[in-house]
């Protein structure tokens, strides 16, 4: 998603730092949060720019992106930045030790339903870690 004429979509508000050309999320009390930073997609009808319709419900901002990411025809995805909470904090802003992880969602299982239910999962690329075991060699 860094490339020089790509698409750049954020996940929740981890990436307001950077000129989005879209925001996907899945938890509403962030809307106050993202709204006026960049279009917003979202399967909250009244708190979003773009409802994002048909797209399944993986439970998940990550893998709800990844999903829109195909259905709006990008050539390529790239996911950057998810580690699949595998290290010692849930997030990059969290304190060491806070894990939090919900079961069905901080898995790797959660990602292979998304790629599941993708027409064309050979279009993602993942740069490291976990995910490279769900995206990489199909």
């Amino acid at each position: 998603m860094l490339l020089r004429e790509g698409v750049l979509v954020g996940v929740n508000q981890h990436a307001l730092l950077l000129n989005l050309d879209y925001i996907v999320y899945q938890d509403k009390e962030l809307w106050p949060i993202l709204n006026g930073h960049a279009p917003v997609i979202s399967h909250h009808k009244d708190a979003c720019d773009i409802w994002s319709g048909i797209c399944p419900d993986f439970g998940f901002s990550g893998g709800t992106a990844v999903w829109i990411a195909e259905y709006l025809g990008f050539e390529q995805i790239y996911i950057c930045g998810c580690d699949n909470y595998m290290t010692s904090r849930r997030y990059w802003h969290s304190k060491n030790g806070d894990l939090r992880v919900e079961d069905g969602v901080s898995n790797i299982q959660a990602w292979v339903k998304v790629r599941d239910y993708m027409k064309e999962p050979e279009k993602v690329r993942v740069a490291s870690g976990c995910l490279t075991k769900v995206f990489q060699g199909l």
